[in-house]
């Protein structure tokens, strides 16, 4: 219904968008609610597996999965080369350096994005849309790809400073660090035993206008809702066909339902975690701010 009513804009409308957003898409085009407990029973190998993916999945579609997670494990080298905005290497020690940090994440989701067809065909003002309203919700789904269950720790490149949780649990408080560290739990056992699924999931995601639950940020219509929609459509359908040949009906359509059910959980604590940053950044001066973070976070 939020898609259909997208549709009903006038063509001619323009909108201002922050041009570090845009100075990003722009380089990059220079240079791709059922909880459950135990995943371990839902992704067995067998013969049938095999049999299954030749009859879901076309030759086409195997190489689309496959040149995405090649896309993905591409998106920390090409950020690197286009030049990233904080030094992953550093330790934040401030609340402001927190937030700077997680330029890095935005910045390499990003260069994973530019690399998908159907997003970079997008209209240039759309991209930028999708990308300032639906980017910073997903980090928590990114993350999970970069966890390490043995050492407990979230870390994109070696490079990396370790990304420090008790930051959530000292700045927004127990209560809310303990209901994002459940979502990230549930979301993390799909990535430990099928990391393509996250991934898929980041595509359909991204392009999904209207994911956003803040009706106060004033998300401007998209110029060509239609286009956003196909695509959208488009990578749903290769996420559900994947999902089903890979684990079976059954086993899909209760990960499928983790991840949407978990997901709209997600979106009513990211309002509280948004909400809860507004308010320490009321203390502090913002002009420390990382452009591109001002934008995500939708500062003027």
């Amino acid at each position: 219904m939020k898609q259909q009513n997208d549709f009903d804009f006038d063509k001619n409308e323009s909108f201002e968008f922050e041009s570090s957003l845009l100075d990003e898409l722009v380089s990059l085009d220079e240079s791709n609610l059922l909880c459950l407990t135990d995943f371990d029973n839902l992704f067995p190998a067998t013969p049938v597996q095999a049999e299954r993916e030749r009859t879901l999945l076309s030759s086409e579609d195997i190489q689309r999965v496959e040149t995405i997670q090649n896309s993905y494990n591409n998106r920390i080298e090409l950020a690197a080369r286009d030049g990233l905005p904080w030094n992953p290497s550093i330790h934040a020690t401030t609340f402001l350096q927190h937030i700077n940090e997680r330029s890095v994440t935005a910045v390499r989701l990003l260069s994973f994005f530019k690399q998908i067809p159907e997003f970079n065909q997008l209209n240039v003002n759309d991209r930028v849309t999708l990308i300032k309203y639906n980017l910073m919700p997903l980090c928590i789904l990114n993350s999970t790809l970069s966890y390490n269950k043995e050492t407990d720790q979230v870390k994109e490149a070696e490079c990396d400073v370790p990304f420090n949780a008790s930051v959530l649990q000292s700045i927004h408080g127990e209560e809310l660090y303990l209901q994002i560290k459940r979502i990230f739990e549930s979301f993390a056992r799909i990535a430990l035993h099928d990391q393509r699924i996250i991934q898929l999931a980041l595509i359909a995601l991204i392009l999904t206008k209207g994911f956003s639950t803040d009706t106060d940020t004033n998300e401007p219509m998209l110029n060509d809702g239609m286009a956003v929609y196909r695509a959208q459509s488009h990578y749903t359908e290769l996420l559900w066909k994947y999902m089903e040949a890979v684990h079976g009906f059954e086993k899909a359509t209760k990960i499928f339902n983790e991840l949407i059910g978990q997901f709209m959980l997600w979106q009513k604590i990211h309002r509280q975690l948004r909400l809860s940053t507004e308010k320490n950044l009321a203390t502090v001066d913002k002009n420390e701010l990382l452009p591109i973070m001002k934008s995500l976070l939708c500062i003027n």
